[in-house]
């Protein structure tokens, strides 16, 4: 079984399928909603608003919880924007007014709720976003979930390729320019590619207090991340991280026409068939010969 993970440039939504469909083309992986166990399965658990640290400690459970029927043979692991945060919130009624989608939601209240928004700087995260975010915060627990979910995935022994949403260190996610960015009137709300900046995040690092520097581990972690797991679109190099599934297509020139920013069905089909495939088709074919 391959395990699949990242957030709406990955998760299947409404009637629209992301790259993943296109493994349903190939012999291998005959798509079967039965739950048995098939070593040519692809479970896609991405959900659309992961943070990183969802999509982190999803693919821990889907490797080690007893529950899961089976355990991946391979994975490919999306990473979403650095900015993004989701943290285990006690959601009783008061807070329930403001946390995203409780209106909805009557009987998540007064339970452990994990945002799982996106970049949302209006109601509950408005207070996280203006009192306690920093770049170096959010570049910090990146490459910590990175890290750690390599981790995971080497301890168990499972091979896995990563891929990003776009160049996690080449887009501006300052407060200002998020909150601006959900904001605009001019046909750009939530426009990541609008984000890009000439300066690359690694630049723009609050600086870190000397009596922390036990806890600045941003360095240390950049060594340990085994780059050769990652599939980049672009030989664009910050700090080892190159482009994603958005500058693909920006590099064609072309505009990201799913609705919300997003490729649509047929791009998303064509990125797996012109890029993605070819990088990964000798590792499905290694799985698949172990599986015979």
């Amino acid at each position: 079984m391959i395990l699949v993970n990242g957030c709406s440039f990955t998760a299947a939504a409404d009637d629209n399928d992301t790259w993943v469909k296109g493994f349903y083309s190939k012999e291998l992986f005959k798509y079967r909603h039965d739950g048995s166990i098939q070593h040519g399965a692809v479970r896609n658990v991405a959900a659309g608003g992961s943070s990183n640290l969802v999509i982190r400690r999803k693919t821990f459970w889907h490797i080690n919880c007893d529950l899961t029927k089976q355990k991946p043979d391979y994975a490919i692991i999306q990473w979403s924007t650095i900015d993004r945060w989701d943290y285990p919130v006690f959601v009783n009624e008061e807070r329930a007014k403001t946390f995203p989608r409780l209106d909805m939601r009557p009987d998540w209240v007064n339970k452990i709720n994990y945002m799982n928004n996106g970049t949302d700087t209006f109601g509950y995260g408005k207070n996280f976003y203006e009192n306690y975010y920093s770049v170096f915060g959010a570049v910090l627990e990146t490459l910590e979930h990175i890290y750690h979910t390599q981790q995971y995935l080497e301890s168990s022994n499972i091979p896995y390729k990563m891929i990003t949403i776009g160049n996690l260190f080449n887009m501006d996610v300052s407060v200002e320019k998020l909150i601006n960015l959900q904001k605009r009137e001019d046909g750009h709300k939530g426009d990541y590619s609008s984000l890009n900046t000439e300066k690359n995040i690694f630049d723009k690092l609050e600086e870190c207090e000397l009596s922390w520097k036990e806890l600045n581990i941003i360095d240390e972690l950049l060594q340990k991340i085994d780059f050769k797991k990652f599939i980049f679109t672009d030989d664009v190099n910050i700090k080892g991280f190159g482009g994603g599934i958005i500058e693909w297509f920006l590099n064609k020139n072309e505009m990201l026409t799913g609705g919300g920013f997003h490729p649509s069905e047929e791009q998303h089909l064509r990125f797996f068939e012109e890029f993605l495939w070819p990088k990964i088709e000798s590792d499905i074919n290694e799985y698949k010969s172990k599986k015979i």
